[in-house]
């Protein structure tokens, strides 16, 4: 349809960016809006407005580049004729426009090309043009969704991807749902406001433009670039095949799916085991002083209560950190100690645990303190460790890059 130039004066090639293809494409867009005359069609007794068919779309875009090739156009009228070879081009150009999201079918809404019959196409609203509307954001597409779910299911109910990409939308943007789904009702009850022809053929363009911008698995990927696409088909090479074996090497020698699976077992056995004592898990018995301003379960497990409850005492078995932790169990397990003649033993412990957690500037006091009461010779309450494990104790304690918090742990 558009004539080549000659060789001689042929300039060369110079590759066209993106959005001087889109600007090519308004300037046709714009000739058709001027000369097409959309009116209403009757489609199996529905009224279609706002349409065309295909064949007079086609018929347009060869009028619009007859007049753009044509320096006489201005006093001639386009010629009407249009051979085969024209009528291909012309059909070509016409499923550019409709992949680019400029026209959009209006029955068969997933169709991929343009057909030269009687199909009903409705022009692209130019606030959608790809021109425009470059970028296409994820918190607008989210609105777009939520609108969609708040008005009829019937007829503007989500399909299956779409309400994926709604949940996974939830999920990205839960930090800000409530906007979004202010934002929805706001535009729907503009949209309602609207006459009922006008709401017919916006609904379908906006659904058309988010169909290109945001399509499934059987549509064309309009905004994905060429990197994109080189990425997919890269064979990969030696060295990241390399990198991916050392990589599965090491996860079969560590099994981090096992230690998962581990640490979530003793975690799941750990909360239940601690849910009886947990006042946000059951209740506490008689009950709780928050709630019923009874303070009996105070009085009840106070720390210089003669008879401990039962609840109490069964909480020691778990373990021994429960047992010490309490100020009556520590008591009752000083008291067995000290008829066994190995008190110094739990002294020696909690001074280890007193001195994890105290100060950097009461650590070097602290460790000689323990040091000279429990570990060095002729201590007062020297306590029975193995001579290899005093000789490293002693050793860890001496060497001044070490920290003494615990150098004693050993012991």
């Amino acid at each position: 349809m558009t004539s080549l130039p000659s060789s001689s004066t042929a300039a060369p090639f110079v590759p066209e960016t993106k959005n001087n293809i889109l600007q090519k494409m308004d300037t046709v867009l714009l000739r058709i809006l001027n000369s097409a005359h959309l009116k209403t069609h009757k489609y199996f007794r529905v009224s279609v407005p706002q349409a065309i068919t295909g064949q007079v779309l086609v018929q347009h875009i060869h009028n619009a580049f007859y007049a753009s090739s044509s320096p006489s156009s201005s006093n001639q009228p386009p010629s009407s004729v249009m051979t085969a070879e024209d009528v291909g081009e012309a059909v070509h150009f016409a499923t550019m426009l409709l992949q680019y999201g400029y026209i959009f079918p209006v029955i068969d809404v997933h169709a991929q090309s343009v057909k030269e019959d009687g199909t009903l196409y409705r022009i692209q609203l130019p606030y959608f043009w790809p021109s425009h509307a470059q970028q296409a954001d994820n918190v607008e597409y989210a609105i777009y969704l939520s609108k969609r779910l708040l008005r009829n299911e019937l007829k503007h109910g989500l399909d299956e991807e779409e309400a994926d990409a709604y949940n996974r939308s939830f999920e990205l943007l839960s930090h800000m749902w409530t906007f979004i789904s202010a934002q929805a009702e706001l535009q729907l009850k503009a949209l309602k406001e609207r006459k009922k022809a006008e709401k017919v053929v916006f609904d379908t363009e906006e659904r058309a433009f988010w169909r290109t911008r945001r399509p499934g698995h059987s549509n064309i990927v309009f905004e994905e670039g060429l990197q994109k696409l080189d990425r997919k088909i890269r064979r990969p090479t030696i060295s990241h095949l390399h990198t991916t074996i050392e990589r599965l090497r090491l996860a079969l020698k560590t099994k981090p799916w096992l230690k998962m699976l581990k640490a979530s077992e003793i975690m799941t056995n750990w909360t239940e085991q601690f849910a009886e004592y947990d006042p946000f898990l059951s209740s506490p018995q008689p009950s709780n002083p928050w709630i019923s301003d009874d303070s009996t379960l105070w009085v009840l497990n106070a720390d210089n209560v003669e008879v401990p409850t039962e609840r109490r005492v069964k909480r020691w078995g778990l373990s021994v950190i429960e047992l010490v932790r309490d100020p009556i169990g520590r008591q009752v397990l000083e008291s067995f100690l000290d008829s066994e003649f190995s008190s110094e033993n739990l002294r020696f412990w909690m001074s280890i645990q007193d001195l994890k957690y105290s100060a950097n500037s009461q650590i070097e006091t602290k460790a000689q303190l323990i040091l000279d009461e429990y570990l060095a010779a002729g201590s007062p309450c020297q306590v029975n460790v193995d001579s290899r494990t005093l000789d490293e104790t002693l050793k860890c304690i001496n060497e001044s890059h070490t920290s003494r918090r615990f150098c004693l742990f050993a012991s």
